[in-house]
C-alpha cells in the first residue's frame, strides 16, 4: 500500500487509543469510571442482546430457516446499524476530532492516519457489530450444523464487519472532500440526524407492521421473511452489496452445499481486500486535502450567531437559575450533536414502545373495537385491581423512559471545559444543577408527557384517575432523572474535544446500566405499596395508589435536598 508505514501506524494507533482513554476519564477529580467497570458493563450489555438474538435465531433454525437466510438477515441488520449509528461516528472520528490539526504537522502519510483512525473506530464499533452474530449462531444451533459451518459463518461475518466499516469511509471520504454539506459541521449534523432518525423510525415501523400476522401478533419468522424479501429486491440488493461486498457471494457460500464454503469465504476475503486497497489509494490522495479544507473553518466549530436582543437579555439582571436554564435549553436545541443524540432519543424511544404496545394490544383484543376499549377505560378507577393495573402499566412506560435517564448523567459533562469558568465566578451550584435538570426535562421529557396526557384524554380515563397516573409518571421519571443527574455530576467527563466523543465514550454502557438499576430502585417501593394490599386481600380502596404517589413525592424531595446540598459541595471541589 503506497503511503502506508507499519511503524507509524502502530505509533499513531497507540497514541489515539491512549488519548481516548484519557478523554473517557474526563478532567478533574474522579472524572470517569474504571476500565474494569467498563468491561463488565460491555459484557453484560452484549450478553443481553446476544441472548435475545440467539433465541430468535434458534427458533428460526428449528423452523427450517436456511443458512443463506440467516446470513443475509445478519448482514442487512449490520448494514442498517452501521448506517444509523456508524456513519456519523466515522465522519466525526476521521475528520472532526480535535487531534486532526496535530497530525497535519507530522511527517505522516494520509493513508497511515486514515488506517490508524479507522482501526480505532472499528475497535469501538466491533462490539456493536458482533452483537448481531449470535442470530446466525442460533440458526446454526437450531439446524444442528457441524463445526466447519460454524467456523465459516464466523469468518464470513467478521469479513462483513470489516467491509461495511471500510465502505462507510469510502462513502464519507468523497463527501467530505468535495461536498459543501460537510463544510458546516452544524448543518451536516442536523441533516444527517434528521435522515438517520427517519431511517431508524422507518425500519422499526416497517418491521413491526410487516411482522404482524394478525393471529399471533408479532412473529419472528414473519419478520425474517419480510426483511429477506426487502433485501432481495433488485435496487436494495445492489445497495446492500455495494455497502457489504461479501453479501454478493452469500448464495455461493451458503446456498451450494458444504463443498463451496471455503471457496466462498476466500472470495469474500478477496472482495474485502479490494475495498481495503481502494480506500488506501483514495485516502492517500484525498484525506489531507479534505482535512486541510476544514481546518480552522466552520466544520471544526459551531457557527452560532446571537442577536443584540439575545445578548442584552443574557447580560440582564436575572437569577442564576434562569441564566443557567436558558443556557441549558439553548445548548440542547442549538448544538446538533446534543439534540440528535440526547433529545431525539428521549422522544423516539417512548414513541417506538407505544407503537409496539399498541400493535400488541390490537393483536390480543380479539376484535374489540376502539369504542369498547374507551368504554372500558372510562370505568377504571383507583380502587382495587383496576387501579393497580393502571398503575403498573404507567410504571412500565415510566421504566422504559427512565432507561434513558443516562442522558441526565451527561448534563454537567455537556459543558466540557467551560465548566471551569463557573469556578471563577460566585456560582450557586444548587441553581446550576436544578437548571440542568429543568432544561433537559422540558426539552426531552416535556413532549412525552404531553403525548401521554393526550393518550389518556383520548382513552377517556376518569379525571381523578388521569391526574393520578400522570402524576405517577412525572414523579417516577423526575426522581430517576434527578438521581441520574447527581450521579453524573460526581463523575463528569469534561475533557472531550468534540461533541461526538461525549456520547461515544466508554462510559455510555455503564451509565445505561446505572439507569436500569435506578429505575428499579425508585419504583420498587411505590409498586410494593400498591400491590401488598391486593396480595393480602385487604380492601383499601384508592389508598394503595395514593400511598405510592406519596412515596414518590418523598423520594423526589429527598433527592432534591441532596442535589442542593452535598452534591453541590462535590462540584465545587472538581479541579482541571
Amino acid at each position: 500500500m503506497a503511503g502506508f508505514d507499519w511503524a507509524q501506524f502502530r505509533a499513531l494507533f497507540g497514541a489515539i487509543r491512549k488519548g481516548e482513554e484519557r478523554a473517557d476519564n474526563g478532567m478533574g477529580k474522579s472524572g470517569g469510571t474504571g476500565g474494569t467497570s467498563r468491561i463488565v458493563s460491555l459484557v453484560f450489555s452484549f450478553g443481553m442482546i446476544a441472548a435475545m438474538l440467539l433465541v430468535g435465531g434458534l427458533k428460526l433454525g428449528q423452523m427450517g430457516a436456511s443458512m443463506l437466510t440467516a446470513f443475509e438477515l445478519s448482514v442487512v441488520t449490520l448494514v442498517a446499524i452501521s448506517l444509523t449509528m456508524g456513519f456519523y461516528t466515522a465522519v466525526s472520528s476521521l475528520f472532526f476530532s480535535g487531534d486532526i490539526a496535530f497530525y497535519l504537522a507530522l511527517p505522516v502519510g494520509g493513508t497511515t492516519i486514515v488506517w490508524a483512525k479507522l482501526a480505532n473506530y472499528m475497535a469501538g464499533m466491533m462490539a456493536v457489530d458482533l452483537a448481531v452474530l449470535p442470530f446466525s449462531l442460533g440458526v446454526l444451533a437450531g439446524r444442528g450444523e457441524g463445526p466447519l459451518t460454524w467456523v465459516v459463518v464466523v469468518l464470513a461475518f467478521l469479513l462483513c464487519c470489516v467491509a461495511v466499516n471500510v465502505a462507510l469511509v469510502l462513502v464519507a471520504l468523497p463527501i467530505v472532500r468535495f461536498s459543501k454539506l460537510v463544510a458546516d459541521k452544524d448543518r451536516f449534523a442536523r441533516v444527517f440526524g434528521l435522515v438517520s432518525t427517519v431511517f431508524a423510525l422507518a425500519i422499526v415501523l416497517v418491521t413491526t407492521m410487516g411482522a404482524y400476522d394478525g393471529a399471533d401478533g408479532i412473529d419472528a419468522a414473519t419478520a425474517a421473511s419480510m426483511v429477506g424479501g426487502i433485501a432481495s429486491a433488485p435496487v436494495a440488493r445492489v445497495a446492500f452489496c455495494l455497502l457489504c461486498p461479501p453479501l454478493a457471494l452469500g448464495g455461493l457460500t451458503f446456498g451450494a452445499g458444504s463443498a463451496s464454503l471455503l471457496g466462498g469465504v476466500l472470495g469474500m476475503a478477496a472482495l474485502t481486500a479490494c475495498y481495503v486497497v481502494l480506500l488506501s489509494v483514495l485516502s492517500g490522495r484525498w484525506y489531507f486535502d479534505a482535512v486541510r479544507g476544514m481546518a480552522g473553518g466552520p466544520a471544526t466549530s459551531s457557527r452560532g450567531r446571537y442577536e443584540a436582543a439575545e445578548l442584552a437579555q443574557a447580560v440582564g439582571s436575572r437569577s442564576q437559575f434562569k441564566a443557567f436554564f436558558s443556557v441549558g435549553v439553548a445548548q440542547l436545541v442549538r448544538v446538533p450533536a446534543f439534540f440528535n443524540q440526547f433529545v431525539l432519543t428521549m422522544w423516539l424511544f417512548p414513541a417506538i414502545m407505544a407503537f409496539s404496545g399498541m400493535t400488541g394490544a390490537v393483536g390480543s383484543s380479539e376484535g374489540a373495537s376502539f369504542d369498547e376499549i374507551c368504554a372500558l377505560a372510562a370505568t377504571m378507577t383507583l380502587d382495587g385491581t383496576s387501579g393497580f393495573v393502571l398503575l403498573f402499566v404507567t410504571a412500565l412506560l415510566a421504566f422504559f423512559c427512565c432507561l434513558l435517564s443516562f442522558t441526565f448523567m451527561r448534563s454537567v459533562s455537556m459543558d466540557g471545559r467551560d465548566f471551569f469558568l463557573f469556578r471563577t465566578m460566585p456560582c450557586d451550584f444548587g441553581s446550576y444543577l436544578m437548571a440542568k435538570f429543568a432544561a433537559l426535562t422540558l426539552v426531552g421529557r416535556g413532549p412525552v408527557m404531553v403525548l401521554l396526557l393526550v393518550a389518556f384524554l383520548v382513552l377517556g380515563l376518569p379525571p381523578v384517575t388521569l391526574l393520578a397516573m400522570l402524576a405517577f409518571f412525572v414523579l417516577a421519571t423526575a426522581t430517576c432523572d434527578l438521581l441520574a443527574l447527581i450521579i453524573g455530576a460526581h463523575k463528569p467527563n469534561l475533557g472531550w474535544a468534540s461533541e461526538s466523543e461525549l456520547s461515544s465514550s466508554g462510559e455510555a454502557l455503564v451509565l445505561l446500566l446505572l439507569s436500569l438499576v435506578l429505575s428499579l430502585l425508585v419504583m420498587a417501593l411505590p409498586l410494593a405499596c400498591a400491590i401488598v394490599p391486593l396480595v393480602v386481600g385487604l380492601d383499601a380502596g384508592a389508598l394503595p395508589v395514593l400511598g405510592a404517589l406519596v412515596l414518590l413525592v418523598i423520594e423526589f424531595l429527598a433527592i432534591r435536598a441532596y442535589a442542593c446540598g452535598p452534591a453541590t459541595r462535590w462540584l465545587a471541589t472538581i479541579e482541571p
